[in-house]
């Protein structure tokens, strides 16, 4: 168990796939099965020390089973506390990984909103101060490049791209 789980531990800082959540996933409910059937042994050891012939049997002996029970437990309560905080730490790295694709793609859409916006503006059926001038289309179009460029200046400084 112990194995498995550093595996999947070492498996998770390097990438998180699906089998990966899913592995970590049949641990935890290995883990489960493991805590319920210590809990039923100690349940039934109680059982066996208040029977008539648990007289004959040496009480170091019980004892010893008693001891290693709850080892068992306490060891089994480590690993799922492992595993647990294993599936929070995987849930905010894919939460975190959402958070940064999302922010460079708000910031994408941003740089490529603006000259789609200009464009659209001098492209509408009325007369403008502009569409006369000869070198008007490169106006504009060095203006939305120029704009675009800033805002992907500003989305770099900030980290978003």
């Amino acid at each position: 168990m112990y194995l498995e789980i550093n595996r999947a531990e070492k498996e998770l800082e390097l990438s998180i796939r699906n089998e990966d959540l899913l592995r970590i996933m049949r641990l935890q409910r290995s883990l489960v099965y493991f805590s319920t059937s210590i809990r039923g042994n100690e349940a039934m050891l109680g059982r066996l020390r208040t029977t008539s012939r648990a007289s004959s049997v040496d009480p170091d002996l019980f004892e010893d089973v008693s001891i290693e029970l709850r080892q068992a437990y306490n060891t089994i309560n480590i690993y799922t506390d492992i595993v647990t905080s294993m599936m929070h730490a995987s849930a905010n790295i894919i939460s975190n990984n959402v958070n940064t694709i999302m922010k460079r793609m708000t910031s994408i859409s941003i740089v490529l909103t603006v000259p789609t916006m200009i464009s659209g503006f001098f492209g509408m059926n009325v007369d403008i101060y502009l569409g006369e001038w000869y070198w008007a289309f490169l106006a504009i179009f060095a203006v939305s490049v120029a704009i675009s460029g800033l805002a992907f200046y500003f989305f770099r400084k900030i980290k978003w791209f």
